[in-house]
């Protein structure tokens, strides 16, 4: 990743405007920001930069759970400890996200626990605004929005699927139009006392189990907010294939989610499932009356028409356009084929606790 690169991803009015010193005076409270990674030899470097500003260098700790990464990950960790940064480095032998964060958690020496990526880049000040939201608005959760960004044309179209109602639905923390009480942001900053509350992250979670747990903070009558001005910079899968595996995951996910907690928190969940079932049946049902095979090339028409008249405004090439009703395409029946795929699967049955 080139300088100008990074230069032009970290260049937010957000990040302009949070250039001001926050009200909140933390250095007297104990933080610990809990980072899982695995193979992230590209981005580590820049996350760990915008995380650990000087004042965090004096007062947080950076946990990171290290999943036996084999890019060079660890040796690029190793040198930021060399040189003196707060950095615990714990090994994550499972590999599995959910395992690193309840080691991080059960290790963590601050009694405020920051949940961190290791693929983003974190707007100026973002520790010092998340402990000021947990301080004054009464949450249990606090966090920003997910503002997904890309470097390549394919990684760019993903990016903007991810923050397009047609590929997210209404998910605030995507979408970054709202601050308010919400029911699941991105990332999270917790009291570590929630965990002895709720219980740590339930491990069966691959994937959805930042939504999962949040669905236990509800549950317990406390609250979830989200601050659409705090804006994480995120990089999303870079290929097509590895979009599908991803939404795939997150369907299963969401299905175990939906069977442990026996509760659906919005109508986008609804609607992957009920188009895959749809296309299955029309193409199935086209094979004895043709005039069912509309039903899918309706769809890719729909999806392809909205690709190319979203953002007017932004310059937008007419490729990227093209790739981004594709990744529409594939978030839609991946998620909905996880779904459906860990519904008939016999775990399925299985409702475990964290």
């Amino acid at each position: 990743m080139s300088k100008k690169d990074i230069k032009t991803l970290g260049s937010t009015k957000d990040q302009i405007q949070n250039q001001k010193e926050t009200k909140s005076d933390y250095d007297s409270i104990s933080l610990t920001i809990i980072m899982p990674c695995f193979n992230e030899r590209r981005y580590i470097a820049k996350s760990i930069d915008t995380l650990l500003d000087e004042h965090c260098q004096q007062n947080c700790e950076l946990i990171i759970a290290e999943g036996m990464s084999d890019d060079g990950t660890r040796e690029i960790i190793q040198s930021y400890i060399n040189r003196g940064f707060p950095i615990r480095l714990l090994e994550n032998k499972r590999k599995i996200q959910t395992h690193g964060l309840n080691l991080g958690i059960s290790e963590a020496r601050g009694n405020i626990i920051i949940r961190a990526d290791a693929h983003c880049i974190y707007p100026p000040h973002y520790i010092q605004r998340c402990v000021d939201l947990l301080e004054t608005t009464g949450a249990a959760n606090v966090g920003g929005v997910m503002a997904a960004q890309g470097l390549k044309p394919v990684q760019k179209a993903i990016a903007l699927a991810m923050q397009h109602p047609l590929g997210v639905g209404d998910a605030r923390f995507h979408l970054g139009n709202f601050s308010g009480y919400v029911d699941t942001v991105y990332l999270g900053t917790f009291r570590k006392t929630l965990f002895d509350e709720i219980g740590l992250y339930d491990t069966n979670c691959r994937t959805n189990e930042d939504a999962e747990l949040n669905l236990r903070i509800l549950k317990a009558g406390k609250k979830i907010y989200l601050d659409g001005s705090i804006e994480v910079i995120y990089f999303p899968r870079e290929t097509l294939r590895g979009l599908f595996c991803q939404y795939f995951n997150y369907g299963k996910g969401r299905c175990y989610t939906t069977l442990k907690h026996k509760k659906m928190t919005s109508w986008r969940q609804f609607a992957p499932i009920a188009l895959v079932l749809t296309l299955i049946s029309s193409v199935t049902t086209s094979f004895f009356m043709p005039i069912f095979i509309l039903a899918p090339i309706l769809y890719i028409g729909a999806t392809l028409f909205i690709s190319l008249i979203s953002w007017p405004k932004k310059k937008i090439n007419f490729k990227i356009r093209l790739l981004m009703a594709l990744a529409f395409v594939i978030m839609h029946i991946s998620w909905g084929l996880g779904f459906l795929i860990e519904l008939i699967s016999p775990r399925a049955k299985i409702v475990s606790t964290p």
